[in-house]
């Protein structure tokens, strides 16, 4: 069994790493160890750098420096709704609620480069805007054919606004639409997707951070990672929300289970470890 405090530095150098790659990505000079393997998504850059600049200082100051040069990039609804998930778990601060327009610049901050293969999201934001309908192209690009509920919870949107784009999308020939007696599923043309040149990427960030996060503030916090029972009654206590949030941040083909806490336990480590060998 891996000990909890050598899980919990893994938990916390990937997830640094994966930020410290994100703003790498979105235009922020730095010397970052390793490119990860992930597409950039401003607004989880943005509220995760603020839980997790506890453990590297220098996020913070990133994520508002980008913020400032960048405003036109930044989801403001979906940034809300991320940020509500992670104070779920833990309360940000308040000097990092709010982003504001642009009134000065910083020589380690330039535009992100909406060709790079990582930057789908930008591209997509510099043609739609930073709006819903961006968001619902990234997804279908990137997961394949989906309904307004798998999209909006996957992407943190608001489910009727999804709704509401696919249907309009679906009336200009972007999408394609097949219904079911319960669902409708929606997909994108392939002349449309032709236009745009990627590279599938194995792991979410937003879920892959998420997940990070509930592990460090629920399961490993400094008063439980001490004793080894109360550590493997707290991952058997966020069983369901460390399954869902690890499957959503990528495919590792491991099964997240354990009848008894230590098996759980084993579980859910083995499979962070994948996913960390897929970054």
């Amino acid at each position: 069994m891996m000990h909890p405090k050598s899980f919990k530095k893994l938990v916390i150098d990937n997830a640094v790493g994966i930020l410290w790659s994100q703003w790498v990505n979105l235009g922020a000079w730095s010397r970052a160890e390793q490119t990860m393997k992930c597409f950039s998504d401003p607004e989880s850059a943005i509220t995760f750098s603020s839980y997790l600049c506890k453990h590297e200082k220098r996020l913070q100051k990133i994520s508002m420096d980008w913020s400032i040069v960048n405003l036109k990039y930044i989801n403001h609804s979906r940034l809300k709704r991320l940020r509500k998930a992670v104070t779920d778990h833990i309360e940000l601060p308040v000097d990092a609620c709010e982003v504001h327009a642009a009134t000065t610049s910083s020589k380690y901050i330039t535009e992100p480069d909406a060709r790079d293969i990582s930057n789908l999201l930008i591209r997509l934001r510099l043609i739609f805007g930073s709006t819903t309908r961006a968001e619902v192209i990234f997804h279908l690009l990137t997961k394949g054919s989906a309904n307004s509920n798998q999209i909006a919870t996957h992407r943190f949107l608001n489910q009727k606004a999804v709704l509401l784009e696919l249907e309009k999308l679906a009336k200009a020939g972007v999408l394609e639409e097949k219904r079911s007696a319960r669902e409708r599923l929606f997909s994108v043309q392939r002349d449309f997707a032709r236009l745009f040149e990627f590279e599938i990427q194995p792991i979410s960030s937003p879920w892959f951070l998420l997940a990070s996060l509930l592990i460090l503030e629920e399961c490993l916090r400094y008063e439980l990672i001490e004793d080894e029972y109360l550590v493997l009654s707290a991952f058997m206590d966020h069983r369901r929300r460390l399954s869902e949030y690890l499957l959503r941040a990528g495919s590792c083909k491991l099964p997240i289970s354990g009848s008894t806490a230590y098996e759980l336990y084993e579980s859910v480590t083995e499979y962070y470890t994948c996913l960390c060998t897929l970054l």
